[in-house]
């Protein structure tokens, strides 16, 4: 597999076969099919665009005592994807987006045939890890995390596990078939962004824990401070 790489506009083009033979696929899939399919694809992408759907949907769900840790996890998947996905790994790489190879781009069916522009929002930030991948499966990771260790609450976060994996999937799927991104985008976002969940389990599991203790020894600290004032007096 011939790896090439090419800097333009302070982004470099990852070219490899690999990538490049599943855009080129993946194009021509989409144009293959029914408009209202298309137009199904385009909203599901548009879902994580700026994290509004997790951020809603996070909303709703923090109203319901049950629903109130999936709501939490949600707000989570937005704040590890601004904060690892965008703001580190994203400067670090700087990947240009498949439709800004000049040489991928006329091979890519769907975005010549739409003058140009990519399907959708048209992305302005680099490319890899995908963003929206990333946030989707942050969600899921702290999810999965639930279901794994909650024993005897396995079965009330069995949905919530299933649904959320279907769209963390579905999600990468989409960035792909609307040439938003390349695979390994989206299979780095998928694996980052379940570690970066799976730990923020552990974050929402004992902050309540962490912040007791410190509240406690804070406390102790303030009865010290004041016991020894009171003697010194």
């Amino acid at each position: 597999m011939m790896l090439v790489f090419i800097n333009i506009f302070d982004r470099v083009i990852w070219s490899n076969g690999f990538d490049n033979t599943i855009a080129i696929w993946f194009s021509n899939l989409y144009e293959m099919l029914p408009g209202f399919i298309q137009d199904t694809f385009v909203a599901l992408s548009s879902l994580g665009d700026m994290g509004v759907f997790f951020i809603l949907l996070g909303i709703v769900l923090l109203f319901f005592k049950k629903t109130r840790k999936v709501g939490i996890y949600c707000f989570l998947g937005v704040v590890l994807a601004l904060l690892i996905n965008d703001c580190i790994l994203k400067q670090i790489f700087q990947r240009a987006r498949p439709y800004e190879d000049p040489e991928l781009v006329k091979q890519l069916i769907s975005v010549t045939n739409n003058g140009g522009l990519v399907p959708g929002i048209q992305p302005s930030s680099s490319s890899f890890p995908s963003g929206h991948t990333f946030m989707a499966f942050a969600t899921f990771g702290g999810i999965m995390g639930e279901y794994i260790f909650a024993k005897e609450e396995r079965k009330s976060w069995l949905p919530y596990f299933i649904f959320f994996l279907v769209f963390a999937i579905l999600m990468g799927l989409t960035r792909i078939l609307l040439s938003h991104h390349y695979t390994t985008d989206v299979i780095a976002g998928m694996l980052t962004g379940t570690l970066s969940g799976f730990g923020g389990y552990f974050l929402v599991k004992y902050t309540p824990t962490w912040y007791h203790l410190l509240k406690e020894k804070f406390t102790k600290k303030k009865e010290i401070e004041s016991t020894n004032k009171q003697n010194n007096e």
